[in-house]
């Protein structure tokens, strides 16, 4: 008896525990999914296109390929297309949410309006409760005479919440700028809905601008 008194609370907060990182790598912020697993990563919208496919062999690494599409003012377009790798440099496990410092980046080669060896490092970092939820984000996207770097912020709050196996819906907005890109700031309000596998996010980018706004989709799954 005294053995089950003990050992049961261990095993479900443990338990709990686990449950907790499950969900919160499977969410919105992460970058790769859990060890052993495959991650589809899209974002479609006017100023740019992107698309990654990771693979996770242990726990806070993960290696892939990614192709990206944009261009800068009154220029073609360029395609990125190269080898990705994705790790986790820092992770904080909080009472009631989790933080994490990731590194991002790819090697591979432009084309278009911009031609040669291109490279993408990032740096990024987000924390997220089951309920509030933000992210900052720095890239580096260049080429021989191109660059795009990137700096973007997000926040969001989910409307409730849910359980492990239920979808919980979020608003997030975003806010990113483009160097060489118009527009040069990009606002996005959208509404984000997340699974324990995927997530799917729809917005509209710059919504006062008229002829200037457009519809943005990104969607992530974990297979």
């Amino acid at each position: 008896m005294f053995k089950q008194h003990h050992v049961a609370p261990f095993a479900i907060s443990m338990g709990s525990l686990l449950l907790s990182q499950i969900a919160f790598t499977a969410h919105a912020a992460a970058l790769m999914g859990f060890e052993d697993s495959a991650m589809l990563m899209t974002e479609i919208g006017r100023y740019n296109q992107e698309w990654m496919l990771n693979y996770s062999p242990t726990f806070g690494h993960a290696i892939g390929v990614e192709q990206m599409r944009m261009s800068g003012k009154g220029e073609r377009a360029t395609t990125i297309s190269g080898i990705n790798y994705t790790g986790i440099i820092k992770r904080w496990n909080l009472p009631a949410a989790q933080a994490n410092i990731w590194f991002n980046g790819s090697i591979g080669e432009a084309r278009g309006q911009y031609d040669g060896f291109a490279y993408t490092p990032s740096l990024q970092f987000d924390i997220e409760s089951t309920r509030l939820y933000f992210l900052a984000k720095a890239r580096m996207i260049r080429a021989p005479h191109m660059n795009y770097d990137t700096a973007a912020v997000q926040a969001g709050f989910s409307f409730y919440e849910t359980g492990f196996n239920e979808t919980q819906p979020w608003f997030v907005i975003e806010a990113k700028t483009m160097r060489n890109n118009d527009p040069g700031l990009q606002v996005t309000p959208a509404l984000r809905l997340i699974n324990k596998n995927y997530f799917l996010e729809f917005g509209v980018t710059n919504p006062w601008q008229g002829e200037g706004f457009a519809p943005r989709l990104n969607a992530m799954f974990v297979f």
